[in-house]
């Protein structure tokens, strides 16, 4: 198998979080008979392993994870177009992928802005925000099974709903999708981009390390606005801080460990239920140890 392999490798490095310990390997695929190679190899010797792009919507413990991690970020960056759809890996960034939209004229993606992932974690928790999430957008979906057999599910099977979709419970590997855009003005586009840059960053705490919003939106109240008026920004356990800024993101203030997080995480949640009786649940994903 052509890539790297990692012994070791702090998670750390790996998430936006800046937080985890070891993965006894970690391994960077280069084509996708690597990534079919590698998954044989874990399923073979039956060995656990995760599926990684960004590391954006994840705490890792502070144990690490005992078995194998695959990260798709060094390849399956591939973006074209055929006519108005988008073809696109599952390793490319957003950020590359809403500007080489925007680039070509097609509009549909600009709600994904500032969003820090990949392709592939975003189609698996239907990433998005207020104004539109990317299972809107997506018409296919080119997934490896735990076999190394290639499957494409079209938009129904994908069973999107609000930040899940049935493939957070399947054991596919994301490989690319097809996004079905629409033709706009550039113009209006970089225009759109620019306003939810600014929305974004005049609200999220971008300067600090974090992995996004904590907890889903409750169907009664935005999660950030509950934890507000409950009095949750700047609470603190060790180094991981409620923002000041935006209540649903914990920030890694200051070498902030997992344990840290989780308790803080628990805190919130008990402030939820005993001051308005709602039960918070977790949006990023808690790999403890696998």
């Amino acid at each position: 198998m052509r890539g790297r392999v990692l012994l070791d490798e702090p998670m750390s490095r790996h998430t936006t979080f800046g937080i985890g310990g070891p993965a006894d390997a970690l391994v960077y695929p280069e084509t996708e008979e690597d990534l079919r190679r590698a998954i044989d190899w874990f399923r073979e010797r039956s060995i656990p392993f995760k599926v990684i792009g960004n590391g954006s919507n994840l705490l890792v413990g502070d144990p690490g994870i005992r078995g194998g991690v695959i990260k798709l970020t060094r390849a399956f960056k591939q973006i074209s177009f055929s006519g108005n759809t988008m073809l696109v890996g599952a390793g490319a960034k957003l950020a590359c992928v809403i500007a080489a939209a925007a680039e070509h004229g097609l509009s549909g993606l600009e709600s994904m802005m500032g969003i820090p992932g990949t392709v592939g974690g975003a189609l698996v928790m239907n990433a998005g925000t207020d104004v539109g999430t990317i299972g809107d957008l997506v018409s296919e979906a080119w997934l490896m099974n735990d076999s190394g057999e290639t499957r494409i599910w079209r938009d129904r099977e994908l069973g999107y709903g609000y930040r899940e979709s049935a493939l957070s419970e399947s054991r596919m590997v994301v490989v690319g999708a097809a996004l079905a855009l629409r033709p706009a003005d550039r113009v209006d586009i970089y225009a759109k981009m620019n306003r939810l840059r600014e929305k974004r960053a005049s609200r999220q705490p971008l300067r600090h390390r974090s992995a996004g919003s904590v907890f889903r939106n409750p169907p009664e109240i935005a999660a950030a606005k509950l934890l507000d008026r409950a009095g949750a920004k700047g609470m603190r356990v060790g180094g991981a801080e409620v923002s000041r800024k935006h209540a649903n993101f914990i920030v890694n203030r200051e070498h902030a460990t997992a344990r840290d997080v989780c308790e803080l995480i628990e805190q919130l949640q008990r402030l939820a239920l005993t001051t308005y009786g709602i039960a918070l649940r977790t949006e990023i994903e808690i790999l403890e140890d696998t």
